[in-house]
């Protein structure tokens, strides 16, 4: 069948020469429209298979207007823009397209862009289904297990983890006829521990009576709700249900997933899923659950009445396609926002989509690289990394592609580049936000064609390889100031894993703390010290702006002045500025939701205290042992960069 194409942009010759383009490749061009009204009526009477659509419209409705009535109707579309304003590019990128073309574009651009945006479409509802297909198998495995009550709830909530993150799952089960109450709750403690929380457990945790529980539990959701609730909505949920807002005050959750349904029996069975993220769940976690209904419901049934010892026994092993947290070596912690991060490196690891890891520097990326390498089907081929930053503009090209020998000046031999040693492999791009411009566009069509060129080379040369890129940058930013290319950022920006700073992990600190102990210990083949109680306080009050980088140097330091026999303790002093901000800076129970804008201003407020800092503790000194930018392992010219970048002046730190 013809693929059917609706042309929306508001140029004549543009959208001319889009429907010749079309028509000469075989696709039908079922109208242009110049406007949003004017495409809302062609989109109802020619039925399009994907609509490309410029951004910028005659009229007071833009693209991404009709962006937004395209997703609820479920075409798939390509956005089409010359330049656009940050503002503009945030909302666009919330409509979720399935491409990103910048004018000007030449015709094997679009026709590509168009490939691939009908094959992510076509691959969401396979995608879709497998989901729901290896979930129902994955818990109908469970019925026909032999374990006790406790271990079976535990699989269940392993097995509900790989497709929808909690932090905690609640069930209630209320007897029809004698109202009777059962209930279960399983608390995430580690990427493969869940805590078994019954009636007995929750009176201890809450300090309630039993007959008051007894009386909260009775009072939940009604048959037939089905629901999520984030933020606000959250909230509001907690007045009218008593049962979630204890669970909300005892471990911190701001979301829930709500599904209340009847049993073969009648009774009323009331699932609920925590996080403690503001905005935890989306209607296709919602849909997936209701998917599964039937098949919870058996298993809940089968299990709810049985009788449970009050010991906590371990989690049996389950699944064969669970990864063993060995794959996970050398990433520490067990906060919620790092698991998270787990659970998302395990749902793309086994497919060939490309990752955008986002977060600031020294959080952990290229680690987190490594563990989708090793969990992909890739693991037994190269894993070539590559760091844009510190490659020199005249060399990227040919450190990327290679040349050919004689193709420049100094050419004697033949070069491989990374992308043909990492052939069936992973290639990851560190610090892609550092990429110049014009070879950003060599690299956007290396992504799309699936080819390279050697420089100086007379054919293309197919590739087969998984791109895993990296940056702490605010690619939003850099697009709105032109840094960095649209088209390249929506082509990167399949599967974007955000990666917390340590200060959003805390928790984690007293683990990295007591590893990179015990790491260094065994370097220097010391006996291992306890970490004293007061340098835990102050690492914990500590905002850590060089995140877990500069924990490990600071636990390093203090090791080499550390007293063998004596408990280990801070020397050096952390930069006072930064104590002193976060010791005035409690959070509050619940903080109001920031802008975009609002957040990079506390980000880069932050970066520059924290610069400012270390140049005052180096006298202003840069370069050389113990200067700023070893401080902050930069190199010298980028870290000089980067404080014009930010204004700092000399007066600032003298």
């Amino acid at each position: 069948m013809e693929k059917k194409i609706l042309i929306v942009e508001d140029e004549f010759i543009v959208a001319d020469d889009l429907q010749l383009t079309l028509q000469q490749a075989g696709y039908q061009v079922c109208g242009i429209a110049s406007s949003f009204k004017e495409a809302k009526l062609l989109i109802e009477s020619t039925k399009p298979s994907l609509v490309l659509l410029d951004i910028q419209l005659m009229g007071e409705k833009n693209g991404i207007d009709l962006a937004q009535e395209l997703k609820v109707k479920n075409i798939p579309f390509v956005f089409l823009s010359a330049n656009s304003n940050q503002t503009i590019l945030e909302k666009a990128k919330l409509t979720e397209p399935f491409g990103f073309l910048v004018k000007p574009f030449r015709e094997k651009d679009l026709l590509v862009a168009l490939e691939i945006a009908f094959y992510r479409y076509e691959h969401s509802f396979e995608s879709k289904w497998r989901r729901e297909h290896d979930m129902r198998v994955d818990l109908t495995d469970i019925i026909s297990r032999k374990e006790n009550r406790r271990d079976r709830l535990a699989l269940m909530a392993r097995a509900l983890q790989k497709y929808i993150p909690f932090d905690c799952i609640t069930g209630i089960l209320k007897n029809k006829d004698s109202g009777d109450l059962s209930f279960f709750a399983q608390h995430r403690i580690g990427f493969d521990d869940y805590q078994y929380i019954g009636i007995n457990e929750l009176v201890e945790m809450s300090g309630e009576k039993l007959s008051h529980l007894t009386t909260l539990l009775g009072t939940g959701s009604s048959s037939g709700d089905v629901a999520f609730q984030n933020g606000d909505e959250f909230r509001k949920m907690l007045k009218k249900n008593p049962i979630n807002a204890l669970f909300a005050k005892l471990f911190g959750f701001s979301s829930n997933l709500e599904l209340t349904f009847n049993d073969s029996h009648g009774d009323i069975f009331s699932l609920n899923l925590f996080r403690r993220k503001f905005n935890g769940f989306d209607q296709i976690q919602l849909d997936l659950l209701l998917s599964l209904q039937s098949t919870l419901t058996f298993i809940l049934s089968d299990i709810s009445n049985e009788e449970v010892s009050a010991k906590v026994t371990a989690l049996i092993p389950y699944g064969k396609n669970q990864p063993s947290k060995e794959l996970f070596k050398g990433i520490i912690g067990k906060s919620s926002s790092l698991l998270n991060v787990m659970d998302l490196v395990c749902q793309v690891a086994c497919l060939d989509t490309s990752v955008l890891l986002l977060g600031e520097s020294g959080t952990g990326k290229e680690r987190i690289a490594d563990s989708i390498h090793q969990l992909s089907l890739r693991k037994n081929k190269q894993f070539i990394k590559i760091n844009c930053a510190a490659l020199p503009s005249t060399l990227f090209e040919s450190e990327l592609f290679g040349h050919e020998k004689g193709a420049f000046t100094g050419a004697i031999d033949k070069r491989i580049g990374k992308f043909e040693l990492a052939e069936g492999g992973t290639i990851f791009l560190d610090e892609i936000g550092e990429m110049p411009l014009e070879l950003q566009v060599k690299l956007l069509r290396v992504l799309q064609e699936r080819e390279i060129e050697r420089i100086g080379g007379r054919q293309p040369i197919e590739i087969d390889v998984r791109v895993i890129a990296a940056t702490n940058r605010n690619l939003e930013y850099e697009m709105a100031e032109g840094r960095f290319r649209l088209d390249l950022y929506y082509r990167l920006n399949v599967f974007p894993i955000y990666l917390p700073s340590l200060r959003e992990r805390k928790e984690d600190i007293e683990e990295l703390a007591v590893f990179f102990v015990k790491k260094f210990c065994s370097k220097f083949q010391r006996p291992v010290p306890i970490v004293s109680e007061i340098m835990l306080s102050q690492l914990k009050a500590y905002h850590w702006p060089g995140n877990i980088r500069e924990l490990e140097n600071v636990i390093e330091q203090a090791l080499v002045v550390n007293v063998p026999g004596t408990d280990l303790a801070l020397r050096q002093p952390l930069p006072r500025e930064l104590v002193k901000a976060v010791e005035k800076t409690e959070p509050e129970e619940f903080t109001a939701v920031k802008t975009i804008e609002e957040i990079k201003k506390m980000q880069r407020k932050t970066e520059i205290d924290y610069i400012t800092a270390v140049l005052k503790e180096t006298n202003g000194r840069i370069r050389g042992k113990n200067g700023a930018a070893e401080i902050l392992q930069e190199k010298p010219t980028t870290l000089e960069s980067r404080i014009s970048k930010l204004g700092i002046k000399r007066e600032d730190f003298s």
